[in-house]
């Protein structure tokens, strides 16, 4: 890196002084001039939409005075559609809106029948009665849509030998049928008093262009004459695209770069713009400019020449300390043999000199000193730092392969150490866990909770928080998690507090299910061995004479409650077989019809008395290859549920249909269906949607859980659809047998 000497950096110091104002004030200056050019920029763009608003409110005005016109001669009588009754009315318009020319009324084919100025007025230019002007496109298109219209700039004889715009509106019989057509020709030389009697600024000029581009006014009369085309200007194409605006434009009318504010009037398809000389915006920003470089350049010369001198008498001293310094710099040190400053230099710099050399000796034996310790101190840092690696490892190994979740809290509430657990049990990364505050840590823990838990985020304050509390991690992922704590101490100094998370759903699941088995035995056990012992003690009576009908009705019931006994231990018995995963199975081909019919009439006369069900099935279906008795016993549970969970007559619809290799069954029911929190549940062992009509139908818990199991076993597949109140479709996919068709297997 180059330095420059003192000499340069005085110099330069006194032309920085010199030339900061300048530039301040010149900065000034140009902040003023361009601040005053954009108060003229927003003048012209208020202007700009003044003239769009008069423009319109001015047309507006002439087009409802035409429409009012044919609106008058429409609801005239036929006493006073004559020629002399309607030059009457035109005229009269004529003379209360001098912004007409010329209007006209022309019958239902375009012939004039009446127009003002007449000739018995003795105008020169004044066209003949039944000159035809149904050729005229505004004529055409009042005709086509009976609406008011404005034509475009344009020459022609309704006009004069000057251009014009025609404003036409239809005239009705009293029939409501057309019968012609008012026009009002609008006088551009008023419309020419209307745009330039505003103030536009200094060098700024008003424009109006009709639909296409064509010059409606502009300060250039040959434009206006000839009704130039403008649609090629840059101002005119970026007002069709942006309807609004103000940039520089370069204006090939006037063969010169313009600022152009513009706008365009929707309703009419005209634009207006107002327009100025670029050069002559940027005439002052340029002219200050310069006058602040002219200054610049004056006031850096003086400022040379003033910081050299200054600085050639400071320069003697300061070369000889910088001389001796690089001595020093390269370990060769000496005592000087002459003084460091020279004569004619200032006291202060002498006295630096004298300073510095004593300094320098010190700092030699300082050094020599210093080289010594250091070279101690990084040995015994060495070691320190090499047992402090070692042992933060370790420390790092233990958290890390700990099985339950840690975090550590400094006294700033601030958490400086998670591990590998902490982040997986919470779903948290484990770099923004370090960025944490100890009441982030919990409240993000406490929204992670399926109740708002807001106690939960302020335990920290607490002096050792514990407890147990249920986190939701995903819908239907729920954890049951130990919070313990404590205190991380040393020598009676507290450097902070330690949180211990265990999962402990493993634990709760089995506590749970324990719950649910001994609630379960309790329950569906006492009741029929109960029955079994009321009947048993009926009949034992000696002395009873109980006749042969009665008797046969208690045994009946008897052997329908063992009967409920044996069903609940097979129950038990399948459940425990899927768990272990050892339920057997012995597939073969069967048909859907068979299995459904079969599963029907297994079931109870009791339970099926007041059911009604449906079978659609397609005979072309392929055949289940699937173990009957296995696939009967599910669709016995699902009819049992379908019709036991049913507030009014149960019906339920069997369908069938191939999907790929496998057969895929639906089973719909009338049902009050199952609530949509409970679907991702209710293949769970030991489930009930609502346990007080689990109570009053029956039912262990365990009969979904089972078909799962079962249709596991098959490679198949159980799903669910319900909605609350309105049924529940059990969607059962078994696989199909492959090769055979139903005609080759017939089942008894």
């Amino acid at each position: 890196m180059n330095h420059r000497s003192l000499r340069t950096h005085l110099t330069l110091a006194f032309a920085v002084m010199a030339i900061v104002p300048v530039l301040i004030l010149g900065t000034i200056q140009v902040q003023q001039i361009n601040k005053l050019t954009q108060e003229y920029n927003k003048t012209q763009e208020h202007a700009t939409k003044r003239l769009a608003d008069a423009v319109e409110t001015y047309v507006y005005y002439y087009r409802n005075a035409v429409d009012t016109l044919a609106t008058t001669i429409s609801a005239s009588g036929p006493g006073f559609r004559d020629r002399a009754g309607l030059t009457r009315k035109i005229q009269s318009v004529k003379n209360n809106l001098p912004g007409f020319s010329r209007l006209y009324v022309t019958d239902e084919n375009g012939a004039i029948k009446a127009l003002s100025p007449d000739a018995e007025s003795g105008h020169a230019q004044t066209l003949p009665i039944g000159t035809d002007f149904s050729s005229r496109e505004y004529w055409k298109k009042v005709k086509l849509t009976l609406q008011p219209a404005i034509s475009v700039p344009m020459h022609g004889s309704e006009g004069g030998s000057v251009p014009f715009v025609a404003i036409a509106a239809p005239v009705y019989s009293e029939s409501r049928a057309f019968e012609g057509v008012v026009i009002g020709i609008l006088d551009m030389n008023q419309i020419a008093r209307l745009v330039t009697q505003y103030d536009y600024g200094p060098g700024a000029y008003p424009a109006v262009l009709g639909p296409a581009g064509r010059v409606i006014y502009h300060p250039r009369s040959e434009l206006v004459q000839s009704i130039a085309d403008l649609s090629g200007e840059p101002a005119v194409q970026a007002a069709s695209s942006f309807k609004e605006g103000m940039d520089k434009f370069a204006s090939e009318a006037n063969g010169q770069k313009e600022l152009v504010s513009f706008k365009t009037i929707d309703s009419l398809g005209w634009t207006v713009w107002v327009g100025r000389s670029y050069a002559a915006v940027q005439e002052a920003f340029f002219a200050s400019l310069k006058s602040t470089f002219l200054l610049l350049l004056l006031t850096l010369g003086l400022t040379v020449l003033l910081g050299s001198y200054l600085a050639k008498r400071l320069n003697r001293t300061i070369h000889s300390l910088v001389r001796y310094t690089q001595t020093l710099a390269a370990d060769r040190y000496t005592v000087p043999s002459e003084p460091l400053s020279s004569s004619g230099a200032p006291y202060e710099m002498h006295y630096l000199a004298t300073q510095f050399a004593q300094m320098a000796e010190q700092i030699h034996d300082n050094r020599q000193a210093l080289l010594e310790l250091n070279s101690e101190l990084e040995q015994r840092v060495e070691e320190r730092t090499l047992s402090l690696q070692q042992q933060h490892a370790t420390l790092a190994a233990v958290l890390e392969s700990y099985s339950d979740g840690i975090v550590l809290i400094d006294v700033n509430q601030q958490v400086v150490l998670a591990n590998r657990r902490m982040a997986e049990l919470f779903g948290f990364d484990g770099k923004e866990l370090l960025s944490l505050t100890e009441e982030e840590l919990l409240s993000r823990i406490a929204r992670k909770m399926p109740q708002p838990a807001e106690d939960f985020a302020r335990m920290g304050r607490k002096p050792n928080p514990d407890g147990k509390f249920t986190l939701l991690r995903s819908p239907g992922d729920e954890r049951v998690v130990q919070l313990a704590s404590f205190q991380v101490t040393d020598g009676g100094k507290e450097f902070g507090r330690g949180y211990v998370f265990r999962d402990m759903t493993k634990e709760h699941e089995i506590d749970t299910l324990k719950n649910d088995l001994i609630s379960l035995a309790s329950h569906e056990f006492k009741t029929p061995i109960t029955s079994i012992k009321g009947s048993v003690e009926t009949l034992l009576r000696k002395h009873a004479g109980w006749d042969e009908e009665f008797k046969q009705e208690l045994l009946e019931g008897i052997h329908e409650d063992i009967g409920r006994i044996q069903e609940l231990i097979d129950e038990w018995l399948d459940i425990s077989k899927i768990e272990a995963g050892a339920l057997s199975i012995h597939p073969a081909p069967v048909r859907v019809r068979s299995v459904v019919e079969g599963a029907w009439q297994r079931l109870p006369h009791t339970l099926s008395a007041d059911a009604q069900l449906h079978l659609d099935l397609d005979e072309e279906l392929p055949l289940l290859y699937a173990d009957k008795r296995r696939m009967e016993q599910i669709f016995i549970n699902l009819f049992t549920n379908a019709i036991r969970y049913n507030e009014s007559k149960p019906h339920i619809r069997v369908t069938a249909e191939q999907d790929g290799s496998n057969v895929r069954i639906l089973v719909k029911d009338n049902g009050i269906g199952i609530p949509e929190a409970h679907l991702p549940h209710i293949f769970d062992r030991f489930y009930r949607v609502d346990v007080s009509s689990s109570r009053r139908t029956g039912g262990t818990g365990l009969g979904l859980a089972i078909c799962k199991g079962i249709i596991d076993a098959h490679g198949g597949s159980i799903k669910v659809r319900s909605t609350e109140g309105a049924g529940t479709t059990m969607i059962v996919s078994v696989p199909s047998y492959y090769g055979q068709t139903e005609e080759d297997h017939e089942e008894a």
